[in-house]
């Protein structure tokens, strides 16, 4: 399965042309809308196996609190919490037009699962899946997501602005305030796909047509904190030293040993793998929004 061909249509052509070069609305001939539908979604919800912090649920006025949808449970005479009860989060949707949002798709729905491999060892980088399940309302708050993002739209329309990429490498996938000029300003609707590139502003909101499901996968991008961590985990790996050498001579030994591992580490060691490899753990400190 070419998951790249389906969500894009010309993966060569879409690397060439498109890939970081401005956000986009594709069309493919076959998108992978039947990795989770909503009769799929209605399942999960009433399956009563959603927990925190896999789902939570979003009003304008900010994240549900958890007691108003995870109501304790005795399973085997042990108290549980954080899970969601199904009608709850059917209330809060009808009547107070909450968004569901669903995390780290991938980590626990196969079909989501599939997607995300293919797509990550095609572009030799983590991919996280993301659903939402949205009310007609105003926009959300315009923020920036570390990495770039393929939104599939699975039912539904919902109304996206994208603006500018960063202008200074130190920014921070948080709220915008100031994002600049809109570059593309759409309606997203089943079976298209819209690619935001890599910390380009964006927010959205579901059209008055009714509810809007989507998914987005988060592809995503190494930064200076995953270099490092990524030749930590290179230096020390193999690395045998005694704990406490047991005199001066024994020390200094010691240190020269150390030397010489970082060196041989280092010599075996390119940019181009330490960023190869960066990609591939480059996990966010916080969830796509």
């Amino acid at each position: 399965m070419n998951w790249l061909e389906r969500c894009v249509s010309d993966a060569e052509r879409f690397l060439r042309t498109q890939w970081r070069q401005g956000p986009v609305v594709l069309r493919p001939d076959d998108p992978p809308t039947e990795i989770l539908t909503p009769a799929d979604l209605d399942d999960l919800i009433d399956s009563g196996a959603l927990r925190v912090p896999y789902a939570g649920l979003f009003t304008m006025a900010g994240a549900v609190p958890e007691a108003d949808f995870c109501p304790p449970r005795v399973v085997a005479g042990r108290y549980l919490e954080g899970w969601l009860d199904p009608e709850r989060v059917r209330t809060l949707i009808r009547e107070e037009r909450a968004t569901l949002q669903l995390r780290y798709v991938n980590h626990w729905y196969p079909p989501v699962r599939q997607l995300t491999a293919g797509l990550a060892e095609q572009l030799g980088r983590l991919a996280e899946a993301f659903c939402f399940y949205s009310q007609p309302g105003r926009f959300g708050a315009v923020h920036r997501d570390d990495g770039d993002i393929l939104v599939l739209q699975l039912s539904g329309a919902k109304h996206w602005q994208v603006f500018g990429g960063p202008t200074d490498a130190n920014w921070q996938p948080v709220r915008e305030d100031d994002p600049g000029p809109v570059l593309l300003d759409t309606v997203v609707r089943p079976g298209e796909v819209l690619y935001v590139p890599n910390g380009y502003a964006h927010t959205a909101q579901a059209t008055e047509d009714g509810p809007s499901l989507h998914l987005t996968i988060a592809l995503r991008e190494a930064g200076a904190g995953h270099l490092r961590a990524e030749l930590q985990s290179l230096l020390a790996s193999g690395l045998v030293l005694p704990g406490r050498p047991l005199d001066d001579g024994d020390l200094t030994g010691t240190a020269a040993a150390l030397l010489d591992h970082f060196r041989d580490r280092l010599d075996s060691a390119s940019a181009e793998s330490l960023v190869r490899s960066a990609r591939l753990h480059a996990y966010s400190s916080r969830p796509t929004a």
